[in-house]
């Protein structure tokens, strides 16, 4: 076994890649001494750890298993409160039309520029998270969000309205688009996919939380409170319309305040001086000693994100998982508050419930069948390949992702015969639909943050720009096209695009190691000290 200690550990610092070229170029000095010495830390199967951890404290990979509970918990409220304080107006369409004499697909436009921003902001974010820390983007980010949140409930005009929505999005996508990174920086490949699901849950369930809140905000104290309850904590006491920073303080600034006391940084470089003084959690928070200090920003480190986009294992699940976000959760978004009341004459609260229990429940149990069986998956092939871990055994779950584009179909057809069809069809359709949006989600992140690990922010940004820019195109065609050639078959049409794209990663699943081994797939030399 010493004798093999070497070669294993090279490969298992691929994280995942199941090769062993360019080994010097991923792996970090630590880590090459570490195969000198033979030192192999083992997980609890016996298997050697992926990534390997450092013997400092101060290193995430081994701080103890509450504070990263803590950590992610944080990152994930984050990834949750932005969402949702950005898609609390959805179920306000029809109101918010009224008061600006627009249409209500005009109306759904501020959920548009909020989703395209959110896409693209994060780009010029997101190096600045990797060379001063992830810590400092958590924090101005959240605060940019809840700052332009209260502004848009003061906004008089439309033109104001989509303003505020476009820097919305820059603050609230900045946070989200690094929280996968997080959750690589914390935990091993093995138990990884069990973690990404928790973040990924809540990253996919801000959206449907805000309906079922915005439905009755809307109705019984008015679109504006759409914007401003979400960042206080006392809605009763809200319906008094709220000027500057009251004495109850904001759910948004106030969560700045516990991010700035509680969360620390996250992101370590394994090239750490051996000498160096551990950080302790003050100097996490305070900014003190970073592991980055031989980081200096240059202008390549914005175009690193498209560097990425040569990579089928980034590229494919990429293109995948955006047809699934967008045909299963925004379109659901982007037309309910129309078709609901066109169909079924729902009020505004309905429709707010309508577009979120069905989607809360469908992405919750679809978790439920998620990251643990995917983590379990890999440790399956591992224990039948010599203990080899590859992240491709993680694609099997897609099997029951394709409850995804079933789903649509059934929302289709009921609200093309909404006169002989209970709405609760339509409810089940759209269920059943997250239900595979969430295993879909989980299984994208982690698979490809799998693939490249020290690459993982990139990674998050990239799938939050093919996500958000997909998605924010729907809302320009998918009820004119349903209206002309009935919703079943539109329905049926997005469902067939998402089925085109799920195709290759079918043969991901089969030719992935093939792929990412080859010579044309040469792994990235960036960040590979994280």
């Amino acid at each position: 076994m010493e004798s093999s200690q070497g070669k294993t550990e090279v490969t298992y610092m691929e994280e995942g890649k199941g090769s062993s070229h360019d080994a010097a170029d991923n792996t970090a000095e630590v880590d090459v001494q570490r195969e000198a010495t033979g030192d192999l830390k083992l997980d609890k199967h016996g298997l050697p750890l992926s990534p390997q951890p450092t013997d400092r404290k101060d290193d995430p990979l081994n701080w103890s298993p509450s504070l990263k509970l803590f950590v992610l918990l944080q990152v994930s409220f984050l990834a949750f409160l932005g969402p949702m304080a950005g898609a609390i107006v959805n179920p306000a369409f029809v109101p918010l039309s009224k008061q600006f004499n627009i249409s209500i697909v005009e109306a759904s436009y501020e959920l548009t520029v909020y989703i395209v921003f959110a896409g693209i902001g994060p780009l010029f974010t997101v190096p600045l998270a990797n060379v001063y820390g992830r810590r400092p983007v958590y924090i101005l980010g959240n605060l940019l969000a809840a700052v332009t949140n209260i502004a848009a409930g003061y906004c008089n005009t439309w033109t104001g309205i989509m303003i505020t929505r476009a820097f919305n999005g820059i603050g609230a996508g900045s946070p989200t688009a690094i929280g996968a990174a997080t959750i690589c920086d914390l935990y091993f490949m093995h138990e990884r996919g069990f973690y990404m699901g928790i973040f990924t849950f809540f990253l996919t369930n801000g959206p449907h939380a805000a309906s079922l809140l915005g439905g009755f905000i809307a109705q019984n104290l008015g679109w504006r409170k759409c914007f401003l309850i979400p960042v206080s904590p006392c809605p009763v006491r809200s319906s008094i319309i709220l000027t500057g920073l009251s004495a109850q303080g904001y759910i948004q600034l106030g969560f700045c305040v516990v991010t700035i006391f509680c969360l620390p940084e996250t992101i370590y470089s394994r090239r750490t001086i051996a000498n160096q003084r551990e950080r302790s959690f003050m100097d996490l928070l305070l900014f003190r000693k970073s592991s980055l200090h031989d980081r200096k920003l240059k202008f390549s480190d914005f175009l690193r994100p498209f560097y990425m986009l040569k990579y089928v294992a980034i590229v494919i699940p990429g293109l995948y998982y955006m047809t699934a976000f967008g045909f299963g959760s925004v379109m659901f978004a982007a037309t309910g508050s129309q078709l609901f009341r066109s169909l079924y004459h729902f009020n505004v609260a309905q429709t707010g419930m309508l577009l979120s229990i069905p989607l809360l429940i469908g992405c919750l149990i679809g978790e439920m069948n998620a990251g643990w069986l995917t983590d379990w998956m890999v440790y399956r092939y591992a224990k039948k390949n010599g203990g080899r871990r590859e992240p491709e055994p993680r694609i099997n779950a897609l099997v029951l992702a394709a409850l995804c584009p079933i789903g649509i179909i059934i929302d289709g057809v009921c609200l093309s015969h909404y006169r002989t069809t209970s709405w609760v069809g339509a409810a089940f359709g759209m269920g059943i639909a997250n239900f595979g949006l969430q295993i879909a989600t989980t299984v994208t992140y982690t698979y490809c943050t799998d693939c490249y690990k020290p690459q993982s922010s990139e990674i998050s940004s990239i799938l939050n720009v093919f996500r958000n820019v997909f998605s924010m195109t729907i809302s320009f065609y998918a009820i004119p096209l349903g209206e002309k050639i009935q919703f079943q078959y539109a329905w049926l049409t997005f469902t067939m695009i998402h089925i085109v794209f799920m195709i290759p990663m079918v043969l991901l699943r089969f030719k992935g190691v093939q792929w990412r081994n080859s010579s044309w797939q040469k792994p990235p030399t960036f960040h590979n000290d994280i």
